[in-house]
């Protein structure tokens, strides 16, 4: 795929899938953006040519990039983070010092009281920068994300900085309360020696494993990839933070309990640790592992012991439960070109979501793993990274004693055509009505162009009785560019691109409200190119590559209330089918094949909610099918 113009993707047609031509109960409307933090205004890239182009030029920096929220326990407010160059406030345009640091603007979850449809609505004049950093190649603040924590009343935002005489990038921890004061000052959270910390797979690398109110006290676990010129692990850390209050916190104090390597050989591992709700015991972390680019030592899962109170300290290799290799190579893929030699890469994994009495989504013991097999690397007219051949997913129980496979992995990508693997975010979510809800999870797939048009939600449910998977289809959500404006305004110009997104289900605060019948939302942060048709106050940045990106926020109805659709009982129409498949447990380190299974009339399979008179075309126009090659160029 070629960077060495600004080009946008244009939607090639509609895509109907047979999945939602059978659902009769529940209708699929339009997600919302708004703008979160606009394109800086004085602050403009470097162009060069007639007509203009984008020049590649080492630290510019793109505008906003490495987007990350989290909302409070009352489920309407939140904090947005991204690394930004100007903010517009009420002060007028503010440039950040040493061209790039962490920028903070609250947000809340609002109804259109006409439509009752929700959208996040960003108080940009509130915004501010949270970090003064002067690090190496002004790595001041990258890779953040956000976490809620101390039962709902402090947002933590974690993000890499490498100061400057040092040579060593450094996890640090910053949190704050519901105000938006600091109650946690720029804190180092994590390092190795010698090592940068840290990389994890896109969006959110932990969760809070438990909350003890007699102490204010939270347990967190998280990936940690560490990857520089000393030990080259993947890590998991446990730490906490223990608050002065839990509902009104004015100081809290972050501290380290234990950590343990579980990739000895860290390059991209890009891994997640996550928890089940009902056994807190233990967590399950998730990696790709290999010291080459790309790696070639496979895709793993691992269960380290959470409960064990004598683990404390560095690399407590006794706290790993058990750790296995999901796939590895592959030395004849029949998906691959001539039968290449392939290599399982990009592991992502995010839990079963089960809804409680109240409707809260719990995540459960079982988890979907998805992984790629690709050829070639970074040398080879293969593409840089090599070449994605293929769309593994498989339903994987766990246990502290270890895991038991539901469903083998088993290739989507007959069905997933043009999901990419490239800063591929993904999320928990669930689809249907509320009485018939269908677990599964949905990927966000950005652009390597710039944005403009539309990024892609692909979201793919899972029949648990069966064990078999069917792709949902695509909608539109906000531009996202995963890659040009931070690969040419990066620190290797040319080389390497670094934006990540985030995507995260939450439930509806306004459901039952103006007619609004939606139970789940999915609000997905991207960064990117905008256009008029973008969201309302967008402009056409994509025909002047001088401006830089827009991060944006949007929210997706996914899933309703029950008996609030427009029909029911089952369609006859033909399907896309359900492809997984059940039997087999442990370990399959080279992959495996699912059974074949037959697509579901069942009207919980749908994405998508209904907003009262809200933007509805039909429950079917707003989803998308871009023309892209079904072997997706990938870089590290």
């Amino acid at each position: 795929m070629t960077n060495k113009k600004l080009l946008m993707f244009v939607v090639a047609g509609l895509f109907s899938p047979a999945a939602y031509e059978r659902v009769a109960s529940a209708e699929v409307h339009t997600g919302v953006t708004t703008i979160a933090v606009p394109a800086p205004i004085k602050d403009t890239a470097p162009v060069t040519g007639n007509p203009a182009r984008l020049r590649r030029t080492d630290q510019e920096q793109p505008g906003n990039e490495m987007t990350a929220f989290s909302l409070f326990a009352d489920g309407k407010s939140g904090l947005f983070f991204a690394m930004t160059t100007e903010l517009q406030t009420t002060a007028g345009s503010v440039p950040a010092n040493d061209r790039i640091q962490l920028s903070l603007t609250p947000f809340a979850l609002t109804q259109d009281a006409t439509s009752g449809a929700v959208s996040a609505v960003a108080n940009t004049g509130a915004a501010k920068f949270v970090t003064n950093n002067k690090g190496n190649e002004r790595r001041n603040a990258n890779a953040p994300t956000a976490q809620t924590v101390n039962n709902g009343s402090v947002i933590c935002a974690k993000y890499n900085y490498q100061a400057q005489g040092t040579n060593d990038t450094v996890r640090w921890i910053q949190c704050f309360n519901q105000a938006g004061a600091v109650v946690t000052p720029q804190t180092k959270a994590y390092a190795k020696n010698n090592d940068d910390c840290s990389m994890h797979q896109d969006g959110e690398p932990g969760v809070v494993a438990k909350f003890d109110a007699a102490s204010n006290t939270t347990t967190m676990v998280e990936w940690a990839g560490c990857n520089g010129n000393g030990q080259d692990d993947g890590w998991a850390f446990v730490t906490t933070l223990k608050c002065d209050d839990a509902a009104a916190p004015t100081k809290c104090t972050f501290a380290n309990v234990f950590d343990v390597s579980l990739a000895q050989r860290e390059e991209r591992s890009r891994g997640k640790c996550s928890v089940d709700a009902a056994d807190a015991s233990y967590a399950v972390c998730t990696w790709t592992e290999g010291n080459t680019q790309p790696q070639r030592d496979g895709v793993w899962i691992a269960a380290i012991d959470l409960a064990n109170p004598a683990l404390k300290g560095s690399d407590q290799t006794k706290a790993v439960l058990w750790k296995q290799e999901v796939a590895g190579r592959l030395d004849t893929n029949p998906a691959a070109p001539a039968g290449k030699r392939t290599y399982a890469q990009r592991a992502v994994h995010e839990r079963i979501l089960t809804a409680d009495a109240t409707g809260a989504l719990i995540p459960s013991d079982t988890i979907i793993y998805r992984y790629s097999n690709a050829f070639g690397n970074n040398n080879t007219n293969e593409g840089k990274g090599g070449t994605y051949v293929d769309q593994m997913l498989a339903v994987i129980k766990t246990s502290r004693t270890g895991p038991t496979y539901l469903a083998k992995p088993v290739d989507l990508s007959h069905q997933l055509v043009g999901l990419g693997g490239t800063h591929l975010g993904a999320a928990a979510a669930v689809f249907g009505t509320t009485d018939k809800l269908q677990p599964g999870l949905v990927f966000l797939n950005g652009s390597h162009t710039g944005g403009g048009a539309n990024a892609q939600l692909r979201a793919v449910s899972l029949d648990t009785a069966t064990n078999t998977f069917t792709d949902l289809g695509m909608q539109a959500t906000a531009p996202h560019d995963r890659h040009l404006y931070s690969n040419y305004l990066g620190n290797n110009p040319g080389n390497q691109g670094r934006n990540h997104s985030q995507i995260t289900t939450v439930a509806n605060p306004f459901v039952g409200q103006a007619g609004n019948t939606d139970k789940y939302l999915l609000i997905s942060a991207t960064s990117g190119k905008t256009m008029a048709s973008t969201c309302a106050g967008c402009t056409d940045t994509v025909s002047n590559p001088a401006i830089k990106l827009t991060a944006m926020l949007t929210v997706t109805p996914i899933a309703q209330t029950a008996g609030a659709g427009t029909g029911g009982g089952n369609g006859t129409g033909g399907g896309t089918g359900g492809t997984g498949g059940t039997g087999g447990t442990g370990s399959d380190s080279t992959g495996g094949t699912g059974n074949s299974g037959s697509g579901s009339s069942d009207p919980g399979t749908t994405l998508g909610g209904c907003n009262a008179g809200g933007g509805s075309t039909g429950g079917l126009a707003t989803f998308l099918l871009i023309g892209l090659a079904a072997l997706i160029r990938r870089r590290r």
